[in-house]
């Protein structure tokens, strides 16, 4: 046996696996033979690796494979799908396998950098690649992938706080979860409300996580100490979001459906920076609110309550352009209308998020009709209505 050989076959055959004897041979052992040793182990098991997800092409292939495998393997079977994914992905690129093989690649990036490549460009990857975190893989890969407003969707229905006292402390403990947009503003808004909180002179600054504490509690109390006042406009956060040359735009990351994009539009203040392939900022954009404060003022006095027909609901209500920006709606006041919203409200239910339209004349009581999108004639009727024609968009709208 060399320097850079042991034998570590003891487990064979359900022989017992010596492995303190294992450690103490390793011991006689220089660190440089230590190092290479455990390179070389890492290496076989990256090839042996590449072993497993050949079977299980071949075992997927023929209907062998399913869920049940995460249960023979001790594994989740979000592993095993991941598994199978990747080894279905392998097989259109060589290149990629080849490096795999070589021991260039860990578990993690191998899984990700076959969600980046394909055959035009994965010999280029197979380069790249080794020298990327898996976690800079994983977000190209959702860079790449453009999201639809089923993913948004899904992600807004995962949303969930919840609190539960630990009687014996006298603490209520908080745990949640929020969405792209909602985690983007909820982190903006309380970052800010944390470097805010500056101590008084001569006294010791606050933990982070102390001040965060306080900066929730604000917000409690704010709300609290608020006169519920129907025709009082909230000005939105303002997000900046970033729009790339090609693709979909992202906030703090997070690649956006244009729907979605339309709904900051108009329930935020946004500020679009234009970034080219390699992520910098080319150009920023003005920041505004689509309605302004007068506006919503205005359209929230007139209407008093929601405008679906049938509704009462006098609040929450939030301002909705009857025609969306980004399709040429205008920001007029004869362009928008008062929608109840929140959870399961009626604003989720219009386009952009939704496939209904509100259409016609906001300034008539009853002036406005739920349309679905897929309802041709009946846009078109409503269209050619005289008195709808006012609240429909000019073409200098956008």
């Amino acid at each position: 046996m060399t320097e850079h050989q042991f034998d570590a076959s003891g487990a064979a055959g359900g022989e017992a696996f010596d492995f303190p004897g294992l450690c103490d041979e390793l011991r006689c052992h220089s660190t440089e033979s230590v190092t290479a040793i455990r390179e070389e182990a890492v290496r076989e098991q990256r090839r042996w690796r590449l072993r497993e997800l050949a079977a299980t092409r071949v075992l997927d292939e023929r209907g062998r494979i399913d869920d049940r495998l995460a249960g023979r393997d001790g594994v989740s079977i979000r592993e095993v799908r991941q598994t199978v994914a990747t080894a279905r992905a392998l097989e259109a690129l060589p290149s990629i396998a080849q490096v795999a093989a070589e021991g260039r690649l860990s578990d993690a990036q191998l899984a990700q950098v076959v969600k980046v490549a394909d055959a035009s460009d994965e010999h280029e990857w197979a380069q790249r690649a080794p020298g990327w975190s898996a976690a800079d893989l994983a977000q190209k890969a959702r860079e790449l992938r453009t999201p639809t407003i089923e993913d948004a969707r899904a992600r807004r229905a995962a949303r969930e706080l919840r609190w539960w006292w630990n009687q014996d402390q006298g603490m209520l403990h908080l745990r949640g979860a929020l969405p792209d947009v909602d985690g983007a503003t909820f982190e903006l808004v309380v970052k800010q409300m944390i470097e805010g909180r500056k101590p008084a002179p001569g006294q010791a600054w606050e933990p982070w996580e102390r001040r965060a504490a306080d900066a929730l509690m604000d917000l409690v109390h704010a709300y609290r100490e608020r006169r519920t006042d129907e025709t009082t406009s909230v000005p939105g956060a303002h997000l900046v979001v970033q729009v790339p040359l090609s693709g979909p735009a992202t906030v703090v990351g997070i690649p956006l459906p244009d729907a979605m994009v339309e709904k900051l539009r108009a329930s935020a203040r946004i500020e679009p920076h234009l970034v080219d392939a390699q992520g910098a900022t080319v150009a920023i954009g003005r920041t505004e609110s689509v309605f302004t404060a007068k506006a919503k003022r205005a359209i929230l006095m007139r209407d008093g309550k929601c405008r679906i027909g049938g509704c009462d609901v006098r609040g929450p209500l939030d301002v909705h352009h009857l025609v969306p920006r980004s399709w040429g709606g205008t920001d007029r006041i004869d362009n928008g209308a008062a929608v109840c919203t929140g959870s399961g409200r009626h604003h989720e239910m219009l386009v952009p998020h939704g496939p209904y339209l509100l259409l016609g004349n906001p300034n008539q009581p009853d002036g406005l009709e739920l349309v679905h999108i897929d309802d041709l004639p009946a846009l078109a009727a409503l269209a050619s209505q005289p008195g709808n024609r006012g609240a429909r968009a000019s073409p200098d709208a956008a």
